[in-house]
């Protein structure tokens, strides 16, 4: 039996306007929360270029499953009805420069007193305390100070950028999300909210697991750094060239998989070279010899992880993510992966389509008691549009 999904029921206050904080409070309405996204009147979005409306790509990407406000939050008047939102909210996410907030009459501690259950998620780039907490930053700077970027450099080459925001995404929104349920569930023994410090150097950090304690080991230090397995160094996980232009990933790390790759192009001799860097030219050389589809129908049959890489319209095309339905398409026409986790019996409901800025300011107005004729004085004072 499905049922509804498992925060239907649950207000969301999305003060996020970042990617981090966006793509939290987007999963977080994937997963059925009431998700109210609190923007600023058009009038004060000075030098932004992209329009806030569902057309623009980038709004749609980050913004399905969500309610726009257009409330301007430096305004007594403003300020009044933020409250009364919150006192009906069960989660604020904001991803403001740590002060920010407290300027706006917005800070945990305020928010604390009209609503204990609130549960407060505050996204920055180095958390809210310590000495880099007010600088700024982007995603290839946290991964810098986690020392990642470093580990990403080729042998003998300069480190290069990754391209996806791994600690905006992977130490950002996930932890968000994460540590957001993890509170929700604390409440419902404690009766309290509590406010969440998620920093992205903090959560980049986190993707060191394996290189903090490595660094330890004299072995590593031998090897130098970012000459590790993963880094382009071992023949056996590698990307390669096809002849006709086109490129694979080989990811035969473990004995088995190694074995049957060495098998199938028939180079027994390669066996005890899986890391051997000098073999990587040698292999490069073989898959230069076939076009792609070549090389995927004989591995086909066997058992070796191989893939081609591939563009986003063939991605699109993949009989395994169409078979999966991992990919919806929005009434605009654009492209966009559904929440990635299949639930058997509260599944995430269909998307719906991401707001205009101020699109269902009335209704969200409406539901806190505000009269049609105190709606309208509003918008002519600029509180609301």
């Amino acid at each position: 039996m499905l049922h509804q999904p498992p925060l239907h029921g649950y207000r969301v206050l999305d003060l996020a306007h970042l990617l981090p904080g966006e793509l939290a409070t987007m999963w977080l309405g994937d997963l059925g929360a009431d998700v109210i996204k609190i923007e600023a009147p058009e009038r004060h979005q000075g030098g932004l270029s992209m329009p806030r409306t569902r057309e623009n790509p980038y709004r749609a990407a980050l913004n399905r499953n969500k309610r726009s406000i257009a409330l301007d939050l430096k305004t007594d008047a403003g300020r009044d009805i933020f409250y009364r939102l919150v006192e009906t909210a069960d989660v604020l996410v904001e991803g403001f420069r740590p002060g920010v907030m407290a300027r706006l009459g917005a800070d945990y501690a305020t928010l604390r007193q009209r609503n204990p259950r609130l549960v407060y998620c505050s996204i920055s780039g180095y958390g809210q305390t310590g000495p880099y907490r007010e600088r700024p930053g982007h995603d290839n700077n946290y991964l810098a100070l986690a020392g990642l970027l470093l580990q990403a450099r080729p042998p003998n080459g300069a480190p290069h950028l990754l391209p996806v925001q791994l600690a905006d995404v992977g130490g950002g929104a996930w932890p968000a999300v994460a540590t957001i349920l993890a509170a929700l569930l604390a409440r419902k023994r404690t009766g309290e909210g509590q406010h969440l410090d998620v920093s992205m150097l903090d959560g980049a950090l986190a993707w060191a697991y394996f290189w903090l304690p490595l660094s330890k080991l004299p072995l590593l230090e031998e090897m130098g750094v970012g000459t590790g397995m993963l880094t382009g160094k071992a023949p056996c996980y590698n990307v390669y060239a096809t002849a006709d232009e086109r490129f694979l990933a080989l990811g035969a790390l473990e004995p088995k998989f190694w074995r049957a790759f060495c098998e199938t192009v028939e180079r027994p001799d390669w066996l005890p070279r899986a890391f051997d860097p000098t073999l990587r030219d040698e292999i490069a050389a073989l898959f230069a010899t076939r076009p792609l589809d070549a090389w995927l129908n004989l591995f086909d049959p066997q058992n070796v992880p191989i893939t081609p890489l591939l563009d986003m319209e063939e991605v699109q095309n993949d009989p395994h993510i169409q078979a999966r339905e991992s990919i919806y398409t929005d009434d605009n026409g654009f492209p966009h992966p559904r929440f990635p986790v299949r639930l058997s019996a509260t599944p995430a409901g269909e998307p719906t389509p991401p707001p205009n800025v101020g699109e269902q300011t009335d209704a969200i107005l409406r539901d806190i008691g505000l009269s049609d004729l105190d709606i309208a004085r509003l918008r002519d004072e600029g509180v609301v549009a």
